[in-house]
């Protein structure tokens, strides 16, 4: 595996998705060797397992609400509501209808529970609520990672009751005529429909996922991954939908990785939040003292080099392009050469238009030859602001110790020092001792 491709893997936090496929292995292979057993504890505690769903979707809206006005992860809303309402649906299909429910009366429509198809022959009910979940997903994937608050939260109810509502009606206009034998034309075709492509809708909507999540890796720690790893668990879910247990046995699974993601990701954004620049999205001034002062989780080793990369004439930027050019100039360039020192450079700024990269294990040539790459990567990439193409160039100094971090101040008065150098000589170069 190469540099890049770790890079991408440890940024898209492919861990869950690992996760998820392992949980799925463990209980399919649990349900295949104890298929009796898993059959037996299931309808004995039946009550029990209602309960404890539930609890989970009162568990996924309570995290989800409160989640989003620290974060402002809309992803983090539309999952988790969406979820919580296929528990809910789901729960209706397991329990058991109470005689006072027989007929409700609902806007004048009398709604007879007893006759309803919750458990069909063919698990069509089930087969339909995992299909709506799994474009409710996708619809995560695919929405901004930020909205108004009110906003998000009228969405994430809406989507929680329109799932609800649409399987009430399902129930009641389609899967119920449809296991009565009615031979109504548009019950008939749609069952028949449902059940021919089940499969094959389930797993283009799983993959769209995946590939949609795959090309919008989040700077901070990524979404997309952990929705990709609940959605497995769906795919599962449609692949043994015909066998009422292995759906019944996954379900919490899936609520629980969910859930865990959610307290990850949030966990991770508030780390993001407290130790990144929110305008370069790379270190900030703070974590970088935090890494020398030896607090911080990095360990850097003896062998270390610091590079200082400097913007050549961002004043000139500022001052004819305006200071909303100069913010897109600082954020572009800092993306390339957080991107380009990976994977052993940590990036950090070091204050106004300076940012500065910690290389683990590289001492001379090694990163005389990193800090070259670094220069020539912002040189061959102008920054496109509305209509203009602003040229960028840096000049980079840089030091060596193998006295670790605590050489710090030696090594970055050195380091400042020959940048000062490379802009003395003309600036786009490099200069390490």
């Amino acid at each position: 595996m190469n540099e890049t491709t770790a890079a991408f893997l440890r940024k898209y936090r492919i861990e869950f998705i690992i996760i998820s496929l392992v949980s799925i292995g463990f209980f399919h292979t649990l349900y295949v060797s104890l298929k009796a057993p898993v059959h037996r504890f299931l309808f004995t505690y039946n009550p029990q397992y209602l309960y404890f769903i539930l609890f989970l979707a009162a568990a996924l809206i309570t995290v989800a609400l409160i989640s989003y006005p620290k974060i402002y992860k809309l992803k983090i809303l539309i999952s988790g509501f969406a979820l919580a309402s296929f528990i809910v649906c789901y729960s209706l299909i397991l329990a058991t209808i109470p005689e006072s429910l027989k007929t409700v009366k609902i806007f004048g429509l009398s709604l007879d529970f007893k006759k309803m198809a919750f458990r069909d022959a063919s698990f069509i009910s089930v087969k339909f609520l995992i299909t709506i979940l799994s474009f409710a997903m996708l619809a995560a994937v695919l929405a901004p990672a930020t909205i108004a608050y009110s906003t998000g939260k009228n969405i994430s109810w809406s989507i929680f009751g329109g799932i609800i509502l649409i399987f009430l009606v399902y129930i009641y206009a389609v899967s119920s005529k449809y296991a009565a034998n009615d031979t109504t034309r548009f019950a008939t075709q749609f069952m028949t429909w449902l059940n021919k492509f089940f499969i094959p809708i389930n797993l283009l909507v799983f993959c769209s996922s995946l590939i949609i999540s795959l090309f919008n890796v989040e700077d901070e720690h990524n979404y997309g991954s952990i929705l990709v790893a609940v959605h497995s668990v769906f795919f599962y879910m449609a692949l043994n939908a015909q066998a009422f247990y292995p759906v019944k046995l996954i379900l919490p699974v899936a609520a629980l990785i969910l859930l865990s993601g959610m307290f990850v990701h949030w966990l991770n954004c508030l780390h993001h939040k407290a130790h990144y620049d929110p305008l370069l999205k790379i270190f900030n001034r703070q974590y970088m003292d935090a890494v020398i002062a030896g607090i911080a989780d990095i360990k850097l080793g003896n062998e270390l080099s610091v590079l200082m990369c400097d913007l050549d004439y961002f004043k000139k930027v500022n001052d004819t392009h305006g200071h909303a050019a100069g913010d897109a100039v600082l954020q572009k360039t800092a993306h390339i050469i957080r991107e380009t020192a990976l994977p052993e450079g940590i990036t950090c700024r070091y204050g106004g238009e300076e940012i500065v990269v910690f290389l683990r294990g590289k001492t001379g040539d090694e990163a005389a030859a990193k800090a070259e790459k670094i220069r020539k990567a912002v040189k061959r990439n102008p920054v496109k602001y509305k209509s203009k193409s602003i040229k960028v160039t840096v000049s980079i100094g840089g030091a060596s110790t193998k006295e670790g971090v605590k050489a710090f101040s030696k090594i970055s008065k050195r380091a400042d020092d020959n940048v000062y150098k490379a802009k003395k000589r003309g600036r786009d170069r490099v200069v390490v001792d």
